[in-house]
This record gives C-alpha cells, structure tokens and sequence, in this order.
C-alpha cells in the first residue's frame, strides 16, 4: 500500500488537465504544475494553523470562504514557498494570479495556487507565468509525474487512484500529496489535492474534507513542525451526470465519504513513511481514554517523542519509553489501569511489566517495517489513532544540507 509500484497512471476525469513544467526554481528538475478544470468547478480546503502562513495560503484561504466559489486553475510550484516574504510575497500571487485569469479568462477568485520550499527566498513570478505562456509542458496528464513535480526532500512520488459508485454513477478519485519532514498535527509542510468528478456543491465538499482531515492528515506527525504552507485541497469538476448534491446527509453518499477518507488515509501513510531517514511506519492507537482530546493528546505525546523513535530506529525493546512518553502528556490517568501492547505482545500491564512479558519477542518484532503500538489506559471509552515514522541519522544529514 504505502509506495505506488504502478506504472505511470492517466487521468480518468472528465475536464481535468494536468500540466507539468520545469521552470528553473530547482535545478534540472520538474518544479510547476497547472490543473485546468471546468467552469463550475466546486472547491473545498483545509490549510496550516501556523500564525506564519505564505502568501499561497493566505490568499487560498480567501477564496475557499467565498460563499459562491469555484476553481478553474490550480498552480503549484516546488522549491520555494514564497513565505515569510512580506509584500512581494503577496504581489508574487496576485501577478500569477492575474496572468492565468487572463490566459484561461476565468475571475481572478478562480485560480488558486500552492508553494512549498525554502521560506524566506523571494519568488520570482516571471519564472512561472514564462514558462506557462511557452506552452512546453514536460508532462501532460500523468498522475505520477504531477506529483513529482511538487516534491521537495520526498524520496518518492505519492499518489492514490479510486473508484466508487454513487447510486449507479461510477466515480473517479484521484488525490496527490507531497510531504516529507515538517509533519505535525494541523498538517505538516504537506501538500495535498484531490480531484473527482461527482457533481457536488463545494459546501458538501466541505464538510467531508473537515471532517475526514482531523482522522488522516491532522493525525500524522513526522518530527512536530508544522509548516507555512500545508494546504489540502478536494476538488470537483462535476462532469458526472448525477443530480447535483447539497444534502451533506445524502445517503448514497457514504461510500463517497469513506472513499475519500481512504485516500486521504492512503496519502498520509505514505508522507509518513517518507519521513526524512524514516525506515518504518509507527501506527499509535489509545483506547479506553477518557475524551478524544486526552487520547489524542498521549498519542501524540509518544509519536513525538525522539526517545520513543530513536528507540524503535535501533529496533531497541525499550517499552520504559513509552511510559514516560504518557506521563509527559500531563493527562490525568492511573498508571496502575494502564496496558501497553506492541503487536500482538502484552509488555505492561497494570501499572508494571506484563509477568509473562518475552523481550526476545519484543526485539524480534521490531525488526518489522511496520509497527504497532495501543496503550489501554482504562479509563473511558474514547479512542484515537496516530500514525508517524521512527527517527534516524539521515533525517540530520537530510535537514542539514537542505539548502545546499
């Protein structure tokens, strides 16, 4: 599941167009794409908490709270995010904005945009209005080579394709993210869009991007920075012959639901396991808590913890980790109620090692590349999930040369 091995996709939407350009912002390497969709085009978002957002962002985030919006454009660039660059920032959107209103003759609050890169560095517009009105795209239409276009330090292309049916309608899914280090709850340095083409209102679209984002990317955590430019996009061209759907509590829409929230899902796992020198994917479950907050937060509190992920990295079966990674959540517990499991294996059990506790099985276990963690806390009935990537050298060697 986590790295695409399928050859190059095509897309499979009606009225969606994907462009691909290296403009020269990274060296010798694709940097820029354009999605083109239909008049009509319905748009919903989630973006960054950061008190520090990019211009990208800021403006983004105008436009989705427009009561009648709609997308014709979609621009990203890589390798600079235009943030934390004043003015210029923010004329740098408005030209690029304004150039593609022209080309395509759409209202400027149809075209949007996204940058992720260096903060900082001042973006120099000419360089992606250019290679736009040149009309040489490197790629047309690839899934695969879209989402390449937007890495920065990802190791790998992430990309996720489905179908569902919406009463006898087929519907097409299509989503691509980047995201690598800077990941933390309130989504990370993270990009995200997804395309479909049931015929639904943006306010809909809304509500089911709010409310699968808190269970998928606001539930992954790399190294606990969250970025300037997180932005999470689901986008409808509405080209399928259904009746237009504003009822958010259609009930043929849930398996509509459930597949984005499967995509979503899908991205996320694979940002996380593109973790920057990550070798293996850390699922955190607490259970039996005594609100979502509280188990959220001791969740997040051990998937945080560079004590816990150096430990896992050595494939180390040092569980005492985890106990001090719950007492530091300062939520109200009795460590006597407490269970941790890694896997299948019981290590702890009310309040102290588990009797039949096997460190041989513990440490072989951690030779897996994918690991399980639940803590029992037994004091509730409350659940939550977390998912995050152990912490190894190369994630130093990675953020150290960024820039160079």
């Amino acid at each position: 599941m986590i790295k695409n091995k399928d050859p190059i996709k095509k897309i499979d939407i009606d009225g969606l167009d994907f462009k691909v350009f290296k403009s020269g912002i990274k060296k010798n390497k694709t940097d820029l794409l354009l999605v083109t969709l239909p008049k009509f085009s319905s748009i919903s978002g989630v973006f960054t908490k950061s008190k520090t957002p990019s211009a990208a962002v800021i403006d983004c985030k105008n436009k989705v709270n427009l009561k009648n919006r709609s997308i014709r454009c979609l621009v990203v660039n890589s390798g600079n995010a235009n943030a934390f660059t004043g003015m210029k920032g923010t004329k740098t959107v408005n030209k690029i904005t304004k150039f593609l209103s022209n080309l395509y003759n759409c209202d400027e609050n149809e075209v949007f945009s996204s940058s992720t890169g260096v903060i900082g560095e001042e973006l120099n517009p000419s360089k992606i209005t250019s290679c736009i009105k040149n009309k040489k795209p490197v790629f047309v239409n690839s899934i695969e080579e879209a989402a390449k276009s937007i890495m920065t330090t990802d190791t790998f292309p992430k990309y996720a394709i489905s179908k569902v049916k919406y009463k006898n309608f087929e519907v097409n899914v299509i989503g691509i993210a980047k995201g690598s280090g800077m990941i933390a709850p309130n989504m990370g340095t993270m990009l995200a869009y997804i395309f479909t083409d049931l015929n639904v209102s943006s306010k809909v679209l809304q509500k089911i991007l709010t409310n699968e984002n808190d269970k998928t990317f606001n539930s992954i955590t790399v190294d606990s920075d969250t970025s300037t430019s997180d932005t999470c996009l689901l986008i409808s061209t509405n080209q399928l012959k259904n009746k237009k759907i504003n009822n958010f509590h259609d009930k043929f829409l849930n398996n509509f639901k459930k597949c984005i929230s499967n995509i979503m899902l899908n991205l996320a796992k694979q940002i996380v396991i593109d973790g920057e020198g990550a070798k293996k994917i850390i699922e955190i479950t607490v259970e039996n808590a005594k609100s979502i907050s509280s188990a959220k937060n001791i969740a997040f509190s051990i998937a945080n913890s560079p004590l816990v992920k150096t430990a896992i990295a050595g494939e180390d079966a040092n569980w005492g980790r985890i106990v001090m990674a719950i007492g530091k959540s300062y939520e109200t517990i009795d460590q006597n109620k407490i269970k941790i499991k890694f896997g299948k294996y019981l290590v702890a059990k009310n309040g102290m090692r588990y009797s039949k506790y096997s460190e041989k099985n513990l440490s072989e276990y951690l030779k897996n590349k994918e690991i399980s963690i639940s803590i029992d806390i037994g004091m509730g009935n409350h659940k939550w999930t977390v998912y995050t990537c152990d912490l190894t050298e190369q994630y130093i060697r990675i953020n150290a040369d960024y820039r160079s």
